[in-house]
């Protein structure tokens, strides 16, 4: 594979099956300062698949190729699509990413300034990555979640997921949420209350304990989630507790 023309070619692409309508759409649902083209998630990665089954990359190619598709701009712009490309071919080889390639995944982090593409490189990439190298990946996801930058924070939390889906690492889980619980930032207390929803599928019991042990910090954002998939019963009570704290609190 040539990452550079083959980073080239899959913006061509983008650029070329974008639709502006869409695009404005979806700058203004983002309120992104990307340059958007306007292509559906689905369309970016069977493009990205496509150009990876023409040349199956090895480890410095598919950096390669990302940084080349990462580092795409319009009108001095970093393009939304390329990008979003950019995490798909890290996702596409799960294999090839290293707990090596933690600085410029976090580097990559800091520069995404959206959920769209925190969550797949956080949740997806580095999640995988936490299952197959634990004691490299660990330490980082303990900094991350004290980042003074809060997609930082939350690409803590999304990174444990495989971890908690495998059975492990439950009181790490629950150290983050203790320690991010307080903050006032949106998009912390609803990734707080995602992962404890997931949780609460698998591990209801433990979900409900922590959430009445914190109920006295709790914020409605976060709790929510985890209350759809509690048993009915139990979720009507957690709700009178808040209910009960916030009335009570003025």
């Amino acid at each position: 594979m040539n990452p550079g023309q083959a980073a080239g070619e899959l913006a061509g692409l983008l650029a070329a099956t974008g639709d502006p309508e869409r695009a404005t759409g979806e700058a203004a649902y983002l309120k992104s300062n990307l340059h958007f083209f306007g292509v559906r998630v689905p369309d970016v990665r069977r493009a990205v698949k496509a150009a990876l089954r023409a040349g199956r990359p090895t480890h410095h190619e598919a950096f390669a190729l990302a940084d080349g598709l990462w580092g795409r701009q319009v009108d001095g712009r970093a393009v939304h699509e390329c990008r979003l490309a950019a995490v798909e071919v890290l996702m596409a080889s799960p294999k090839l990413v290293t707990a090596a390639d933690l600085p410029w995944i976090e580097a990559r982090l800091r520069e995404c300034g959206t959920w769209a593409l925190v969550d797949p490189l956080a949740g997806a990439v580095v999640a995988a990555l936490a299952v197959r190298q634990p004691d490299a990946t660990l330490p980082v996801l303990d900094r991350w979640v004290s980042d003074p930058d809060f997609w930082v924070r939350r690409s803590a939390v999304l990174a444990v997921r495989g971890l908690l889906a495998a059975g492990r690492e439950h009181a790490r889980f629950y150290g983050y949420c203790a320690t991010l619980l307080p903050e006032r930032e949106f998009f912390i207390r609803k990734v707080l209350g995602w992962a404890l929803r997931e949780e609460a599928a698998r591990r209801p019991a433990e979900v409900e304990a922590w959430l009445r042990a914190h109920m006295a910090g709790m914020n409605l954002v976060t709790l929510r989630e985890p209350l759809r998939k509690l048993p009915p019963a139990v979720a009507a009570d957690l709700r009178r507790a808040y209910d009960t704290r916030r009335n009570s609190s003025g």
